[in-house]
């Protein structure tokens, strides 16, 4: 073989394998940084579910406390009801902080499905505002942001790809209005 031809050969061979080892590791490193760059959001959205998640389960806690105060619910120690309802004001304002953050990073059924669960706390607050409340009125909502809390629950997890399962069915049992014999506070 012609020398010129064999270094001509061996010259292509060498640009070949130059370019077939430039694309194959352009290719891993975008896959790399696109997982990585996955797992930073993913992490930030947990951080952000998480914390909207607290903050809304707070404001219906406070409910909760209300509500057994008002002798809606048969269990919990009664609280002073006025620092309670500004305990509730502050935490909604601590909720609407969070949501933020859950609008920026969060995916849209995810968005929604928290979004109903807010508006199902707001709910309670106003049940828990009425002059004199219905005991199976605020049972039966309570239930509600109970479910709608599961729902933002399980839309979250699929964002996440969380794949360990079902979160378990709510045990209603614990729950139930006071005996008719207890009074409501006015």
């Amino acid at each position: 073989m012609n020398p010129i031809v064999a270094q001509a050969l061996t010259i292509v061979g060498v640009l070949l394998g130059s370019a077939a080892t430039f694309v194959v590791t352009s290719a891993a490193e975008r896959t790399r940084w696109r997982r990585a760059q996955s797992a930073r959001w993913d992490e930030k959205r947990l951080v952000a579910y998480s914390e909207y998640a607290n903050a809304v389960k707070h404001m219906v806690r406070l409910c909760r406390r209300i509500a057994e105060t008002k002798k809606l619910l048969a269990t919990g120690q009664d609280i002073d009801l006025d620092n309670a309802f500004a305990d509730l004001a502050e935490a909604e304002t601590h909720r609407a902080a969070r949501w933020e953050t859950v609008l920026l990073l969060g995916e849209p059924t995810t968005i929604s499905a928290a979004r109903a669960w807010s508006e199902q706390a707001w709910r309670l607050e106003y049940i828990l505002r009425e002059e004199d409340p219905d005991p199976a009125t605020f049972l039966e909502a309570y239930r509600a942001a109970m479910r709608l809390r599961n729902e933002f629950y399980a839309c979250a997890r699929a964002d996440l790809q969380i794949t360990s399962g079902p979160l378990p069915e709510l045990n209603w049992k614990s729950l139930q209005p006071p005996a008719p014999d207890r009074p409501a506070i006015p």
